[in-house]
C-alpha cells in the first residue's frame, strides 16, 4: 500500500512557519587602507622647498646678478657756450626700445638686423637721462639763460656695432631741434650721425667709446647752436 504524502495546512495571510534564512557573513574581509608613514614627511618637505624657492625668488626681484657691471656716460666738462646761445632747457627723447638700461649691440658680420643685449653689463640709467645730464653740463653750464629756446634731441639709434670678433664701434643717430619757448614749431633742425671706434670688442671698450662720443655730440651741437644764432631774437620774443 502506497503511503500518501503528508500535506501541511496553509492559510492565506498567515505567517509561514519557516523563518527566512539568516545572512551569512562574508568570508572576504573588507579592504583596509594602508597609510604610508613617510607621506606626511614627504609632503612637509615639499611644501618647505616650495616656500623657500618662492621666498628666494621674491628676495631676488630687482637685485642684479653678482657679476653684473653697471656703467654711465660720465660727466663732461662744463661748456663755455655764449650765454645768448644757451638753451633754456634740454629734452632728450628715445624710442621705446632704447628706453631701457640694457646695453645693446649688433653683429655686422652675422645677422646685422638683429639687436642683442649684453648679459652682464648695463647702463646705470636709461640713455636719455644720462645724455640729458651730459648735454646740460656742456651746453647750459652753471648759469643758463632761462629766457632762451629749448633744445630737443631725438635719438634714433644708439648701439655698439661689432664688425668682427675683434673690432667694434659705437653709433649714434639723432635729430636736434631748436624749439621756441611756447611753441612746438621748430625754428631750426639738424640731423647728425656720429661714430667712434672702440678699443676692443666688449662692453667695457664700448663704454669708453660712448664717453668720447658724448663729448663729440656736445661739440657738434654747440657749433650748430652758434650757426643758429640768427634765431636768437625769436627765442627771446615768443
Amino acid at each position: 500500500m502506497r503511503s500518501r504524502p503528508h500535506r501541511r495546512s496553509f492559510s492565506p495571510g498567515a505567517a509561514t512557519s519557516n523563518p527566512a534564512p539568516a545572512r551569512r557573513a562574508s568570508s572576504s574581509p573588507r579592504p583596509t587602507e594602508h597609510r604610508n608613514p613617510t607621506m606626511p614627511t614627504l609632503r612637509t618637505s615639499t611644501l618647505i622647498a616650495l616656500l623657500a624657492a618662492a621666498l628666494g625668488g621674491c628676495a631676488g626681484l630687482g637685485n642684479p646678478p653678482p657679476n653684473l657691471a653697471v656703467y654711465d656716460l660720465g660727466l663732461p666738462a662744463v661748456g663755455s657756450l655764449d650765454a645768448s646761445l644757451r638753451p633754456a632747457a634740454i629734452e632728450v627723447r628715445t624710442p621705446s626700445w632704447l628706453a631701457t638700461p640694457a646695453m645693446q649691440y649688433r653683429l655686422a658680420y652675422d645677422d646685422p638686423q638683429r639687436r642683442h643685449l649684453f648679459a652682464e653689463s648695463r647702463w646705470a640709467a636709461q640713455p636719455a637721462e644720462m645724455l640729458r645730464l651730459a648735454l646740460e653740463r656742456s651746453l647750459r653750464g652753471a648759469a643758463a639763460d632761462e629766457g632762451g629756446c629749448r633744445l630737443r634731441v631725438e635719438i634714433d639709434e644708439m648701439v655698439q656695432v661689432f664688425d668682427n670678433g675683434a673690432d667694434s664701434r659705437v653709433l649714434l643717430a639723432a635729430r636736434a631741434s631748436l624749439m621756441p619757448p611756447r611753441s612746438e614749431r621748430a625754428l631750426a633742425a639738424h640731423a647728425l650721425v656720429l661714430e667712434t671706434p672702440a678699443d676692443g670688442a666688449d662692453a667695457r671698450a664700448g663704454v669708453a667709446a660712448w664717453r668720447e662720443l658724448v663729448v663729440h655730440l656736445s661739440e657738434e651741437l654747440a657749433a650748430w647752436l652758434q650757426l643758429s644764432a640768427a634765431n636768437g631774437a625769436a627765442c627771446r620774443n615768443p
